[in-house]
C-alpha cells in the first residue's frame, strides 16, 4: 500500500470517529444540554483534521470554532452534513435519536386497528408501518409469509422503538384473517387490483379494521383477496401505478383515524 493510500486510510477512519461522536453527542443530549466530555472529545477531533494533507478536511477543520455548549440539537446537525457528506453516507431517520419529545405518557388507549404484513421483503418497509402504527395508537400488527420480525435489526432500527411498544405476532396468514374475523374485525385489503374501490370514496370504516399489506412487487394472492371484507385502493396520477407499500399504509391508517375520530365527537 502506497503511502497516499493509507494516508487517505487514515483520514476517512477519522471522519468516521467523528460522525460516530456527532450522532453520540446527539443522542446524549438533554433538554439542550451536551455532555461536555463528548464535546470536548468531538471538538479535538475535528482540530486534529488540520494536520491532514487532505484541503477538504483542512476546510472541515475549521467547524471546531461553530462547537459550543450553548449550540442547539439542530446546529449541532447542520454541522454534521459537511462531514456526512464527506464519507458519502445515506443517512435515514435510524441514524437520529428517539426523540426526547417522544410522548408515550398520552397513549392511554389503543385504537381497534390492526395492520396484517404478508410476504414483505423489506425491513425498512416493515419498521416504517410499526412506525406509523404506533403514531395512529394501533393496537397490533401480524406479520405472516416470510415478512422479516423485529428481531432482525433493520426492522428494529426503522420502527424507532415503536416495535419495543407494539404488540406484534407471527402467525399463519388465513388463520390471522380467520381470527380477527371472530374477533369482529373487518378486513380491507390495500390493493391495486380492478375491482378495488378508491379509498377515499365512501370509505366508511366505524368499526374495527385490519388492513391487508401484501409483497412489494408481486402484491397480495387472489385467495387473499378473496378472504377480505372489501379491496381498496389509492389513487395515483404519475407513470407508476402504486405507492410504497408502507406509505399506502400510512394514508389508509390515517384516514380510517380520522374517520374513527369523528365518529367519537359524535357519541
Amino acid at each position: 500500500m502506497t503511502d497516499d493510500k493509507k494516508d487517505n486510510k487514515a483520514d476517512l477512519k477519522k471522519v468516521e470517529e467523528i460522525h460516530k461522536l456527532f450522532i453520540g453527542l446527539e443522542q446524549e443530549s438533554k433538554d439542550g444540554e451536551f455532555d461536555h466530555m463528548f464535546l470536548g472529545e468531538l471538538i479535538q477531533a475535528i482540530s486534529e483534521l488540520e494536520k491532514s494533507d487532505d484541503p477538504i478536511l483542512q476546510k472541515l477543520a475549521k467547524y471546531k470554532d461553530s462547537l459550543n455548549s450553548k449550540m442547539t440539537v439542530r446546529h449541532l446537525a447542520t454541522i454534521a452534513v459537511p462531514f456526512e457528506r464527506y464519507l458519502k453516507k445515506n443517512i435515514t431517520d435510524s441514524d437520529f435519536m428517539i426523540s426526547s419529545f417522544d410522548r408515550d405518557h398520552l397513549v392511554t388507549a389503543r385504537v381497534p386497528l390492526h395492520f396484517i404484513i404478508d410476504n414483505m421483503r423489506s425491513a425498512f418497509n416493515v419498521g416504517s408501518i410499526f412506525r406509523t402504527a404506533d403514531t395512529l395508537g394501533a393496537q397490533k400488527i401480524w406479520l405472516t409469509g416470510y415478512t422479516p420480525t423485529p428481531h432482525q435489526i433493520q426492522v428494529e432500527r426503522a420502527a424507532l422503538g415503536a416495535a419495543f411498544i407494539l404488540e406484534w405476532e407471527q402467525k399463519n396468514f388465513k388463520e390471522c384473517v380467520q381470527d380477527l374475523m371472530r374477533q369482529g374485525f373487518y378486513i380491507v385489503a390495500l390493493e391495486t387490483s380492478p375491482q378495488a374501490l378508491d379509498i377515499s370514496v365512501d370509505f366508511n370504516f366505524d368499526k374495527p379494521t385490519a388492513f391487508v399489506i401484501g409483497n412489494e412487487r408481486f402484491g397480495l394472492d387472489k385467495d387473499q383477496i378473496e378472504m377480505a371484507h372489501e379491496v381498496r385502493k389509492i389513487p395515483t396520477y404519475g407513470i407508476k401505478n402504486s405507492l410504497n407499500a408502507a406509505v399506502a399504509a400510512a394514508i389508509a391508517g390515517y384516514e380510517w383515524r380520522k374517520q374513527y375520530n369523528e365518529q367519537k365527537i359524535k357519541v
